[in-house]
């Protein structure tokens, strides 16, 4: 495989993962990431956490 190709490929993943977290981001910020154990944690450590640090910058 040629390192172009590859390169290609790596800056068009890098592009879905950006895109896929700006998403996940949204869900968690708005609740609706689910009901489940580690969806409770993720959403209250984003409200406690990740917020109060947004206001501060």
């Amino acid at each position: 495989m040629k390192h172009n190709s590859m390169h290609q490929w790596h800056k068009e993943h890098k592009k879905r993962v950006a895109e896929f977290h700006q998403k996940h981001a949204t869900q968690v910020a708005n609740g609706e990431n689910g009901n489940g154990w580690l969806a409770k944690l993720e959403t209250s450590f984003f409200n406690k956490v990740l917020v109060p640090l947004k206001v501060v910058k």
